[in-house]
């Protein structure tokens, strides 16, 4: 069974490989700086950039004043709004980060919802391996820069803050201004 880090490594071979395709909507004062695939209904709106590989589904909205870079793929129907950095994640189906956060080098499952003021921390003070639980063991990754795993219909309160390698099983749900340790 692929890992997370493998399943963030493959899908962004994945995403290297893509060719532009636009569908949607981008506003004129929205920058594409990399190559977008962005689905039919979506939207990215004023003051958003894109840098990097970014592959965007089908009714989403994106911005205003989003900053989503290096291999990122975020799923059908995600709201991704104001002042929210989406970097070199995968973003399932039905998410919806609407305002003032982080998601770091993260896997992020259908329909989740993330509180405002959030932070997925993708790094160690340390700059040490991140290691992750996964399949009753802790793992060490091979990456110094590795996020979170959030399983199907999580809800993370305001102001959380996710530490790096964490995995939060399906329908967990977080109190606003929790650390994830």
């Amino acid at each position: 069974m692929e890992t997370p880090w493998q399943e963030l490594e493959r899908t962004g071979a994945e995403l290297r490989q893509m060719q532009p395709c636009i569908q949607g909507e981008v506003h004129p004062d929205a920058h594409v700086l990399g190559v977008l695939q962005l689905g039919e209904g979506s939207v990215v709106l004023p003051g958003t950039v894109i840098e990097g590989h970014v592959r965007i589904g089908r009714g989403c909205r994106i911005g205003p004043n989003a900053y989503l870079r290096g291999e990122t793929s975020i799923g059908d129907n995600c709201v991704i709004g104001n002042a929210v950095e989406v970097k070199s994640s995968l973003l399932g189906s039905q998410v919806f980060v609407s305002h003032l956060s982080y998601i770091g080098d993260s896997i992020i499952r259908d329909d989740v919802n993330v509180g405002g003021g959030c932070i997925f921390s993708n790094f160690r003070h340390d700059a040490g391996e991140i290691r992750m639980p996964w399949q009753g063991e802790l793992l060490p990754t091979g990456r110094n820069k590795l996020g979170c795993v959030l399983g199907t219909g999580c809800r993370i309160g305001c102001k959380c803050v996710i530490l790096p390698g964490r995995v939060l099983p399906p329908g967990t749900w977080t109190d606003p201004g929790s650390v994830i340790r």
